[in-house]
């Protein structure tokens, strides 16, 4: 009898270790590192003295399904007056890739439309574009799926809480968005209307990527006032997705003001 009982919790002890070890396991990305990386990568980014996600606060995640990906959006701290940012994008197998925001004032890594960079700023030698076509690379998540169109969507939609941009929304680009940033020039209020009436009508030339006209491609971030429209979701020979992003900057810097 004793040798049954032995035999049976044998049995069930193996049995137990085989689903644990058949179990997936969720592998934690390191944080600290990525941050840590970029940093190092781009010195336009501004370092902690000890542990970068001290200084880095966390500001929002956004999981997408069953942890198909998931996005993780960084800032510096409120006192800075030029606040950057660092989005992280993590796969289902905890990889990662590190894709910095930085501010408007680094106007070559956004490449405006009807702006230039600012020669006194040193230049990031990438875009926005670049870099998050990158990181949907990397981490094989540019599918045959749309996998990375749904990563595009999730990054402007959920984590940056952009709202769509229609053509009844003339009024917003009549007005001053004013900035008080004493590191870049001042800018005259007139060529700034001039520019954000620009933005206006080369966004509402192609508004629809398609023939249908509830399909919008133009999202408005209000916390960084940028405009950021997907000119085209293309395919590579791959039929992996190709984005073509254009930025457009929706402020005015009166640093004066600030003074």
């Amino acid at each position: 009898m004793k040798s049954t009982l032995l035999k049976i919790f044998i049995f069930q002890l193996l049995v137990l270790t085989t689903l644990i070890s058949c179990k997936p396991t969720t592998v934690e990305p390191n944080i600290e590192r990525a941050i840590t990386d970029l940093t190092n990568k781009f010195s336009q980014l501004p370092r902690g003295k000890s542990n970068q996600t001290d200084y880095y606060k966390l500001v929002r995640t956004v999981i997408y399904e069953k942890n198909i990906f998931q996005l993780q959006l960084y800032s510096t701290p409120d006192s800075i007056k030029d606040k950057q940012q660092i989005v992280i994008l993590i796969n289902s197998k905890g990889d990662y890739y590190a894709i910095p925001l930085f501010s408007n004032k680094y106007r070559d890594y956004w490449n405006f439309e009807f702006d230039k960079p600012i020669k006194e700023v040193k230049k990031t030698n990438t875009t926005f574009e670049k870099e998050f076509t990158q990181a949907i690379n990397v981490l094989n998540l540019n599918d045959t799926l749309n996998t990375g169109g749904k990563v595009l969507d999730e990054l402007l939609v959920s984590l940056l809480n952009c709202q769509c941009v229609r053509e009844t929304d003339e009024p917003i680009f009549k007005g001053l968005w004013l900035t008080f940033n004493s590191e870049i020039p001042d800018e005259i209020s007139d060529s700034c209307l001039t520019r954000l009436q620009k933005n206006f009508i080369a966004i509402k030339e192609g508004i629809h990527p398609s023939k249908n006209y509830y399909n919008y491609n133009a999202y408005l971030d209000t916390r960084n006032n940028r405009i950021y429209q997907i000119v085209s979701q293309g395919k590579n020979r791959d039929k992996k997705l190709k984005p073509e992003i254009k930025t457009y900057r929706q402020c005015c810097n009166r640093p004066f003001l600030y003074e």
